[in-house]
C-alpha cells in the first residue's frame, strides 16, 4: 500500500484539508496516521507562545559600561525593569496566575508521541521540512531578540562631516556621504549612491580640493558602502568623495571618469 507523501503530509498537519482520498487512507493506514499525528504535535508546539528570554544580570551591563567607557549619565542597568516583570510573572505563575497548560489524552506524557523511528527510516522518509522549519523559527526568534537587546546597548556613531554627492557630466545619479566616529574611537566613511550604468566597476576616493592628490579607500560593490578610514588620515586635507566609473584594465590610478562627487562639511 502506497503511503502518504511527505509534503501531504506536511500540509495536513498545518491545518489543509485534505482530499477524501487522504483521508480514508489516513482512516485504514495507522503509519501515516502515526506521523500526522506527531507532526501536529510539532507545529502546535512551534506556533505556541515561547518563553520571554532571562534578561541579563546587572553585572552583565555593568561590564559593557565600563568596556565602552560610558557617562555616568546610562550607569544605570536599562534591563532592570524586563528582570522585575520576569519576576512577577513567576510569581503569578507560581500561586496559579498564569495560563492553565491546554489538557491532553495521552496519559500524562505531556503531549508526547512515540514515533517509530526504524519504520521511517525503512520507508525512506526523512523529517518533514514543516518540522525543520518550525525548530528553525523557534530558534531565530529567540537570536532576534537578544540581538535586538545588544543592539539597543551599543550607542549610536557620532556623525562629523557630511556631504551631497552630485553627478558630473555623462551621469544623473546623486548621492550623500558621512564620516562616522564609532564609540571605540574609529571612523568610518559611509557612502550611498543612486543606482548607475557602469563599464567596469565603482570606486571611492578621498580627494585633495586640486583633485591632484587622492587617496582610495576601494570598490563600491552596490549602492551602500561602509570604508574604515586610516586613523593618520586628515579628513580635512583630502575632504572631496569621489566615486569613479573603473574599467577593469589592471590599472589602479583614477580612470577620469567620475559618477558623483562632493565636499565634507562638518
Amino acid at each position: 500500500m502506497a503511503h502518504l507523501s511527505e509534503e501531504s503530509l506536511a500540509l495536513l498537519a498545518l491545518g489543509e484539508a485534505g482530499d477524501a482520498q487522504a483521508q480514508e487512507h489516513l482512516a485504514a493506514c495507522p503509519e501515516c496516521a502515526t506521523e500526522l499525528e506527531a507532526l501536529q504535535h510539532v507545529v502546535q508546539a512551534a506556533r505556541a507562545r515561547p518563553p520571554a528570554p532571562a534578561a541579563p544580570g546587572p553585572e552583565v551591563w555593568a561590564a559593557i559600561h565600563a568596556e565602552l567607557g560610558l557617562s555616568d549619565a546610562v550607569a544605570a542597568d536599562p534591563l532592570a525593569g524586563s528582570r522585575a516583570g520576569g519576576r512577577q510573572r513567576a510569581e503569578d505563575d507560581a500561586a496559579g496566575g498564569g495560563d492553565p497548560a491546554p489538557a491532553d489524552d495521552d496519559g500524562g506524557r505531556g503531549g508526547a508521541t512515540v514515533v517509530d523511528l526504524a519504520a521511517r527510516r525503512r520507508r525512506g522518509v526523512p523529517y518533514p521540512l514543516a518540522a525543520a522549519a518550525a525548530a528553525a523559527a523557534l530558534l531565530v526568534g529567540g537570536l532576534s531578540v537578544w540581538g535586538a537587546q545588544r543592539l539597543g546597548l551599543e550607542p549610536e556613531p557620532t556623525v562629523l562631516a557630511t556631504a551631497e554627492l552630485e553627478p558630473l557630466a555623462g551621469y544623473t545619479a546623486r548621492g550623500s556621504a558621512e564620516v562616522d566616529e564609532r564609540p571605540d574611537g574609529t571612523r568610518q566613511l559611509v557612502v550611498r549612491t543612486d543606482p548607475a550604468d557602469v563599464e567596469g566597476f565603482k570606486e571611492v576616493w578621498l580627494l585633495a580640493p586640486d583633485a591632484q592628490r587622492m587617496v582610495s579607500l576601494g570598490v563600491m560593490a552596490g549602492d551602500e558602502a561602509v570604508f574604515v578610514l586610516p586613523a593618520n588620515l586628515d579628513v580635512g586635507e583630502f575632504p572631496v568623495v569621489d566615486v569613479s566609473n573603473e574599467p577593469i584594465d589592471g590599472d589602479p590610478t583614477h580612470s577620469g571618469d567620475s559618477i558623483v562627487r562632493g565636499t565634507l562639511q562638518a
